[in-house]
């Protein structure tokens, strides 16, 4: 039987989203490589009152618990003194990890502050685990088969903790099979769409099988113990779906784009409009990528795309600068200016204003120049402003990509 594991992350700061909550996504995925995955996750306020309730329940329930923040050595770090009281446990000092904390603070040539000394208190019966990135150490209680694990809430220091102590914990006591997990990146459909289209398939019992929306485009994850039934489910899967899927697992489309440019031994220069240099940042973001990206000219004003793409000003006169054939010239523009084998361009009305009748918000057209090939589209995002410049950045990406692999 599959053990029962729930994450608790503790800190107002979640709550009150000023912080986002980037522990449990990394302890999700760590527990789920190991056969272990979250059963349940809770965040809760610094609160005596409330982490005594939530234990209170969780202990009960679970056979593994995990929390994170509220272990620093300041009056608003109220975790362990909690979690002692909880477990009815006294807390006694360690000299070890005294020794460690002071280790720190000598390495950086400051003198240790006695409120730090609180750290080197640890509930009776704990295992402390030593934290060379803090001052906090991990802390582990076992008892009844059942596990209780607390660590930092910073993210270094808690991926520190768990990697070299926690991990390891797990694994030598359940000998579970880790999950295969298997993520097909989809495009250019909408959920409801391939809803319709997977609608007879048939899921294999001990097969997991999720929907996950992005911003403008669909994931769709299989996981379960069985490596091979993972492997066969996908490929049925993707024989429905596969002129939408352009990647898997860990790809990005800048990723993906990145590896065929090299391959084939293009080049690129893009011009950009609404996304506003979003584009060019997608595409640089990959380490290497000078190999192939030439540039890319920002044309936000009309001025800039006649002045450096060469539109021509009868074209926006006639068309406006939102439409088919100033993204086509956008995009030859660009392809002469960088020298490049290909060119790119985007134009669009991200919002919130500037809309119409016949161009809404979120109305974008692309143009795309491969070899003699001139190729333009229209599409209409939803979505703020952010939204649509992300959707649109990436999906003239994922055009490009799609043109290549029918072009190879």
């Amino acid at each position: 039987m599959q053990e029962r594991l729930c994450i608790i992350n503790i800190g107002n700061e979640l709550l009150l989203g000023r912080t986002v909550n980037t522990n449990l996504a990394w302890l999700g995925k760590e527990l789920a490589a190991i056969g272990l995955p979250v059963s349940r996750s809770i965040i809760i306020q610094d609160s005596d009152a409330e982490i005594e309730s939530v234990l209170r329940t969780a202990w009960r329930d679970n056979d593994i618990l995990i929390m994170t923040g509220g272990l620093g050595p300041t009056d608003d770090d109220i975790t362990k003194n909690a979690i002692a009281k909880f477990f009815r446990k006294g807390l006694e000092y360690r000299p070890e990890i005294w020794e460690q904390v002071h280790g720190i603070f000598r390495r950086r040539g400051i003198k240790t502050p006695l409120i730090n000394k609180s750290q080197a208190m640890v509930p009776k019966d704990f295992s402390a685990y030593a934290n060379e990135l803090g001052t906090a150490p991990g802390l582990h209680y076992q008892k009844g088969g059942k596990h209780f694990f607390a660590l930092p809430g910073v993210p270094r220091e808690m991926k520190y903790l768990f990697s070299k102590y926690v991990k390891l914990e797990l694994t030598n006591t359940f000998k579970n099979r880790p999950l295969s997990i298997t993520t097909l990146h989809t495009w250019d459909i909408s959920e409801s769409e391939l809803a319709e289209k997977l609608s007879q398939l048939k899921v294999p019992q001990g097969i997991q099988f999720a929907w996950l929306p992005q911003t403008g485009r669909v994931d769709l994850r299989i996981y379960g113990p069985d490596p091979d039934k993972v492997s066969s489910f996908e490929k049925k899967l993707r024989s429905m779906v596969d002129k939408n899927v352009w990647g898997q697992d860990e790809d990005t489309p800048q990723s993906v784009l990145h590896e065929l440019l090299i391959a084939m031994d293009l080049t690129l220069g893009i011009a950009e409009s609404c996304t506003g240099g979003y584009l060019g940042k997608l595409i640089t973001d990959i380490p290497g990528s000078s190999q192939y990206f030439r540039g890319g000219v920002i044309s936000y004003s009309n001025k800039m795309k006649i002045s450096l793409l060469g539109v021509k000003a009868d074209t926006i006169v006639k068309s406006s600068a939102v439409s088919k054939q100033t993204a086509a010239e956008m995009a030859l523009g660009i392809r002469n200016k960088s020298k490049s084998d290909l060119g790119l361009a985007v134009t669009g009305i991200a919002g919130p204003e500037g809309g119409s009748k016949e161009k809404p918000v979120g109305t974008v057209w692309f143009g795309m120049s491969i070899g003699d090939r001139l190729t333009t589209k229209r599409v209409v995002f939803n979505g703020e402003r952010e939204a649509v410049r992300l959707k649109a950045a990436e999906y003239v990406i994922l055009m490009l990509i799609k043109a290549l692999r029918s072009n190879s």
